[in-house]
This record gives C-alpha cells, structure tokens and sequence, in this order.
C-alpha cells in the first residue's frame, strides 16, 4: 500500500525557529520529522510514500533524493498553495493503490496499527477511515462523535476545557475518493471533504491509542523529541 504524506504547509508557527526548513524537515530528537514518519511507515511493511510538497518542496525533492534506502519515495510539488484537499488531488496521477494512505506531515500516532486500520476500511460504503484517538482535554483540536458502527456523526468545535477522540492525521482512502474533489482549486480535507461524507454516512473511524504527537507548535516539539528519545518507545 502507498502513502500520501501531505507537506504542503508553510508552518507558519514554526518558521521562526526554522526559516529555511519546510516543516517536515525541521530536526527532532536529532533527525528530521520526515525520517522518523518515513520509518515508522517502514516499520509497517509500507516504502512506498509519495510527498505532496508546496512551500520549499525543492528542499523537500533534494532531502528525498538522498534519503530511499530502498524505499519508493516520489515528490510532486503543488503551483500554488491548494489546502490539504486540493493537494491530495493534485496528486492523483502519483497515487498507484486503491486503497492509499493519507498522512499529515506533521504529526504521527506512534502506536496506530496500519493493518488493523486497513482491515477496517473494508467496511462498504466508507470512502474513507480516520483514525482517531483519545485526548483528555481538547485544546486547540476539535473532537470527532461517532456512532456503533463506527461511521462519524459530528465534527465538534474546539474547546479547551473538553476531552474527546481528536483526528490523528492518518486516513485510509479509496481512489474513489479523489473523484469529490475538484482540481486545480483550493480545498480543505478537514472542513470541506469530511464533513459532506459525514452527511453521507461514508466517514469511518478507527481507534488508536494514544498519544498524537504534533509539531504544530513549540509545545508538540518539546513533547515529541520527549517521547522519541525515549527508550522504552518503539520508535527509538
């Protein structure tokens, strides 16, 4: 199975510590971000990833170029910035299983299991499967509701003072997918695709366990180096 690794973001939040890095390679715990998503993929039977880049995505194709070590790693780079919508259908022509891997690059769920995960999105009429995990207080994420069956009933606002299950930035999709997304605009997987297949009963979830490790912030580099340096991780 293939993974999309969605690298089209600028960081914003990050660019002063890293002015000249895309966000995906900024170094934590000693080696860039991207290495130790790559890895972790690896670790689950799966080297063959492509990196939808945007903002500095020729830093992106150069750093890639050097780093296969047998792995199939392909690049494409977005004209303009598209939103993680538009930039999962910019790179429709790469994407060569059904289904595929979407990850974000900027976070990772260490202890999801990839193939329980595949398993799931089996279920018919899910387009697509989110894994998701539990956080005691929501903070700056929004939750996710679902019902028996497992299939998303509501996206929930962020609130600071709640706990939930949150997104963990890593989806099973069918090709089919790409099918709902126009090309060559801007669009938001989180805030335009999800929530009409929610409507439509085609938005699955999976659980993982915990923690969501996320970059976004000074705070998530702080807590992610803490976790991967770690010994008793299994990413170590």
């Amino acid at each position: 199975m293939q993974a999309i690794i969605l690298l089209g973001g600028k960081g914003t939040r990050l660019q002063g510590l890293y002015p000249d890095l895309p966000k995906a390679l900024a170094p934590i715990a000693g080696r860039p971000f991207l290495e130790w998503q790559l890895e972790w993929l690896e670790r689950h039977g799966i080297r063959d990833a492509h990196l939808a880049a945007g903002h500095l995505a020729r830093t992106i194709r150069d750093w890639a170029s050097t780093a296969g070590r047998g792995n199939t790693i392909t690049v494409s780079a977005e004209p303009a910035p598209l939103g993680t919508g538009g930039g999962l259908k910019f790179t429709e022509p790469f994407i060569r299983t059904d289904p595929f891997l979407i990850l974000n690059g900027d976070s990772l769920l260490p202890n999801l299991d990839l193939h329980a995960l595949a398993d799931a999105g089996q279920t018919p009429g899910t387009l697509i499967t989110l894994a998701i995990t539990r956080i005691e207080s929501a903070g700056r994420y929004g939750t996710v509701e679902f019902d028996a069956r497992k299939r998303v009933t509501a996206f929930r606002e962020k609130d600071a003072h709640t706990g939930g299950w949150i997104n963990g930035g890593v989806y099973l999709a069918r090709r089919t997918l790409l099918a709902r997304i126009e090309p060559d605009k801007t669009a938001s997987l989180e805030t335009d695709v999800f929530p009409a297949l929610c409507a439509e009963n085609q938005l699955g979830v999976f659980l993982s366990e915990p923690p969501l490790l996320d970059m976004g912030t000074p705070d998530g580099i702080q807590a992610m180096e803490r976790y991967l340096r770690n010994p008793a991780t299994n990413l170590v």
